[in-house]
């Protein structure tokens, strides 16, 4: 069917739209007659993550070791330490199992005085110090070796994943972790160990002007190729419109969309008949029908790695009848009602839309079709004189990309001569493992389309 055919059914279909809309009173009608309300229907039926951090508000914690008074001597830390003086609210000394909050108001004996006058103190308490990060409201870095030794027979901790519990009490809240390793050289009982200095970052990367990004804007990590980087990440990869608005319908629906940045309103002009004939029956311009009809929306792209050590593998539609929900909603607040927080169980419309998986595994495009083998939605779509409904685009399944390159958090252990401490490495592994972490982030909800279309 050549483009101008199809743009003359479309016009024509608008205009029975119109011309059906001068007498839409009936006593049978079921659902609100326009979409004036579905933002507020957003916003008080879907849950919301709350970042719940205290923006300014970065607590420093500093292990009293050799790693950290020689800091000064790495080009690199030299480079951190200035984003980090400047944004330190609170600096946190760990020395032995003592953890102080010391002044920083004395302009003479701030931040950057205390990083460089730090002295060797034994057995830091780094346990409870990253416990004591996982705990707090707001944004926190600690520098370290990493390596904890206890006041205990056992003493090193070599394969002890101490930081899991912290990392995942943070990753369960929603935020984000950081973690950044220089190597060095330590020098312990006349023997050389190659090392690691850990930057490790509880921030949320969601936060306008978080101490990452701010590090981002000072240091130049191409600068420094020897420095590994590690993210972890408990909150949505959301998904970006590629216009950089919303999505892109198919023209022949001829949408009036509005966007509202994660969601979006889609109102169709143009009744059922002609979006089965043109876009579900749709054609090619040889002629030959097209496997899934012509593509209904598309215009979204997906960041797959955005989780850091996980990459969305799939992902899904779900589709909901929101007819009796919005209509409820709506006449409440037409009403002068105070409409809180309401939560709702929709009516799934099952064999609806479908996404193109192939696309989505080649370059994280996700283009949305109607399910052309099983569409059959009579009796589902059951508003009159319009149908509201909304497709929410799903995690669906995550893959772990951790391989070997975790290894690279691992350092030489300076009491066991020879072995090697895996206790950072550990740590995050157990993370990437944790089945509360995987379930959290799937079937998480990467964006909305609420949709307004005619009668079925």
């Amino acid at each position: 069917m050549s483009s101008n055919h199809k743009i003359s059914l479309l016009i024509m279909a608008v205009l029975g739209v119109v011309f059906a809309g001068v007498s839409l009173v009936s006593c049978k009608d079921n659902v609100p007659y326009d979409t004036k309300h579905l933002d507020k229907f957003h916003a008080l039926t879907t849950e919301t993550e709350d970042i719940n951090i205290q923006p300014g508000d970065l607590s420093l914690f500093v292990d009293y070791s050799n790693c950290i008074a020689k800091g000064m001597q790495s080009p690199f830390y030299q480079k951190m330490v200035s984003p980090l003086t400047a944004a330190t609210k609170h600096f946190w000394s760990i020395k032995g199992d003592q953890i102080s909050e010391e002044t920083i108001d004395d302009p003479s004996k701030g931040v950057y005085y205390l990083l460089n006058n730090v002295e060797e103190t034994n057995y830091a308490a780094l346990d409870k110090s990253i416990e004591q990060m996982a705990n707090g409201k707001g944004e926190s870095v600690m520098l370290t070796d990493g390596e904890l030794f206890t006041q205990t027979a056992t003493k090193n901790n070599p394969n002890n994943p101490y930081m899991h519990a912290a990392f995942k009490k943070w990753l369960l809240k929603g935020h984000d972790i950081h973690i950044l390793a220089g190597p060095f050289k330590e020098t312990y009982n006349g023997q050389v160990y190659d090392k690691k200095r850990f930057y490790i970052i509880f921030t949320d990367d969601r936060i306008e002007g978080n101490v990452y990004d701010r590090i981002r804007e000072i240091v130049n990590f191409e600068d420094f190729p020897e420095v590994d980087e590690f993210h972890l990440s408990g909150n949505y990869p959301w998904i970006v419109p590629t216009n950089g608005k919303s999505s892109q319908p198919n023209e022949i629906v001829a949408s009036e969309t509005t966007a509202y940045g994660y969601y979006e309103i889609q109102d169709w002009q143009v009744n059922w008949k002609n979006i089965i004939n043109l876009i579900l029956n749709g054609y090619d311009e040889q002629g030959n029908m097209l496997p899934n009809g012509e593509k209904l929306i598309g215009g979204l792209r997906v960041n797959k790695n955005a989780f850091g050590c996980y990459r969305i593998k799939d992902v899904d539609v779900v589709v909901s009848n929101i007819n009796a929900n919005y209509f409820d909603i709506y006449n409440r607040i037409e009403m002068g009602e105070k409409v809180g927080k309401t939560q709702i169980t929709p009516q799934a419309l099952k064999n609806f839309i479908i996404v193109d998986s192939a696309e989505f595994h080649k370059h994280g495009n996700v283009d949305l079709y109607f399910d052309i083998n099983n569409f059959a939605p009579d009796g589902e779509l059951d508003g009159k004189p319009f149908n509201y409904f909304k497709i929410d685009i799903v995690v669906k399944d995550l893959e772990n990309i951790l391989g070997n390159s975790i290894d690279m958090f691992n350092f030489d252990s300076v009491v066991n001569q020879g072995q090697t401490n895996v206790s950072i490495s550990e740590s995050l592994k157990n993370c990437v493992f944790d089945p509360d972490l995987m379930n959290k982030l799937k079937g998480k909800v990467l964006y909305t389309i609420y949709v307004k279309s005619d009668k079925y």
